[in-house]
C-alpha cells in the first residue's frame, strides 16, 4: 500500500487539517458516525496495521505492511478531533499516549476522548482495537430525540455516565476541559466483554447491509452500547481531567506560530503576535520542551532545511535563503550541531534517488 492509498482511506472519512504537523493534526469527520477496526502485528516475520472503516457512505480495507510507511506510522503526531471518539481494546493490548501521558489499555477496556483531547496510538504491541466515532451533531439530535423514546428504561437514558459525559461536552460550544472516561470490565462478570463485541459486531454488520430502517437500527445499537458502558453491573467508568491551564494553551500557539513560519519568527515577533513577553514564552516554552525559545524554533527550520535537503534540488545557498537566514556561517553551525555532518553530507548520506 502507498502513500496515496493512506490518504485516500484519511480522505474518505476525514478531513484533516495540520497535515504536515508534527505537534497537532486535526481531524474532522465526515459522516454522521463511523466504526473501524484496527489491527497491528508486529510479531510476524512481515508486520502488518490493517485497518477496516465502516461509515453510512464508504467502507474501506487498506493495509499497511512496508517498512517505510510503518515506520512512519510509528511516528504520527498527536491528534484531535471535532467528534468523540470510543476506543474498545479486542485483542492484544493498546498504548495510547494521551497528551504527554501514556496509557495503557489491555483487552476488554478502552476509553471515549472528547473533542479537545491530543492522542495516538502507539504501535508497540499487537492490538485489534473497534473504533465507534461519533459526530456532534449526530450525537446532539440522539439526545434530543426525546419524543422517539417511548419505554421508560429509554426516559432515564441521560442518567448514565456515558451519556451525560458526551452529551455534557456535546453541548458545551465554549468547552474547553481536556477529559475523558476510562472503561473496564466489572471483574465479578465474564460476560461483558462479549456483550460490549457483539453490539459492535451488529453495528458493523448492520452499516455493511443497510435496509429500511437501519438508520434506527444503528440509533438503538449506539445508544445500548453506551447504555452496556454505563452499567456498573458490566463496566466501571473513571472520569479523567486534564488541566493545564492557560500556559499550555499559549504554548500551543506558539507552536503553531512556529511550524507555520519554519521557525524564523523572532521573540519580538511572537511577544506582538501573542501578546505576552518574550521572556514569558521563553518560560513557557522550557516548561514543556526543555528547550529555549530560540532552540525550540530553531527545530523547525532545521526540520525544513532537511526537507529541502532530501526532496528537492535546491541548492544550499537557496535553501538557507528560502529559510530567512542571513548568515550562512550560522546556519552551517546549526546544522552540523544536530547532525555532525555538513548539509552537503546529509544530502548525500540520506538523500535517496
Amino acid at each position: 500500500m502507498n502513500q496515496s492509498s493512506i490518504d485516500t482511506l484519511k480522505n474518505n472519512f476525514f478531513e484533516i487539517q495540520n497535515v504536515n504537523s508534527s505537534f497537532n493534526q486535526y481531524y474532522h469527520l465526515t459522516s454522521p458516525y463511523n466504526a473501524v477496526i484496527e489491527t497491528y502485528r508486529c510479531d510476524l516475520d512481515m508486520p502488518y496495521f490493517k485497518i477496516s472503516s465502516f461509515s453510512p457512505e464508504h467502507t474501506s480495507h487498506s493495509l499497511i505492511d512496508a517498512t517505510e510507511l510503518l515506520e512512519k506510522m510509528k511516528n504520527r503526531p498527536l491528534h484531535q478531533h471535532d467528534f468523540f471518539e470510543i476506543m474498545f481494546v479486542l485483542q492484544g493490548e493498546a498504548i495510547v499516549k494521551i497528551e504527554n501521558t501514556k496509557r495503557v489499555y489491555p483487552s476488554g477496556t478502552g476509553c471515549i476522548v472528547n473533542c479537545n483531547l491530543r492522542h495516538v496510538e502507539l504501535l508497540s504491541h499487537d492490538f485489534r482495537i473497534f473504533f465507534l466515532n461519533l459526530s456532534k451533531d449526530y450525537l446532539l439530535s440522539l439526545f434530543q430525540s426525546d419524543n422517539l423514546f417511548h419505554l421508560m428504561p429509554e426516559t432515564n437514558m441521560e442518567q448514565s455516565d456515558a451519556f451525560h459525559f458526551l452529551y455534557k461536552n456535546a453541548a458545551d460550544e465554549d468547552n474547553t476541559k481536556k477529559e475523558y472516561l476510562d472503561f473496564f470490565p466489572s471483574y465479578h462478570n465474564p460476560a461483558a466483554f462479549e456483550k460490549l463485541y457483539q453490539i459492535a459486531e451488529e453495528i458493523i454488520k448492520i452499516t455493511l447491509s443497510p435496509q429500511i430502517g437501519s438508520s434506527f437500527f444503528i440509533n438503538g445499537l449506539i445508544c445500548r452500547f453506551l447504555d452496556t458502558l454505563s452499567n456498573p453491573d458490566f463496566f466501571h467508568l473513571a472520569s479523567i481531567q486534564i488541566d493545564y491551564g492557560n500556559d499550555f494553551l499559549i504554548f500551543t500557539n506558539l507552536t503553531h506560530l512556529l511550524e507555520n513560519s519554519d521557525g524564523r519568527l523572532s521573540r519580538h515577533e511572537l511577544s506582538d503576535l501573542l501578546s505576552y513577553s518574550g521572556d514569558y514564552l521563553n518560560r513557557i516554552t522550557k516548561k514543556y520542551t526543555g528547550m529555549t525559545l530560540f532552540e525550540y524554533g530553531t527545530t523547525f527550520s532545521l526540520r525544513k532545511a532537511e526537507y529541502y535537503l532530501l526532496k528537492t534540488d535546491l541548492s544550499i545557498s537557496e535553501i538557507i535563503a528560502q529559510l530567512k537566514f542571513t548568515n550562512k556561517s550560522h546556519f552551517y553551525k546549526l546544522f552540523y550541531a544536530k547532525h555532525h555532518l555538513s548539509p552537503k553530507e546529509f544530502r548525500g548520506k540520506y538523500r535517496k534517488d
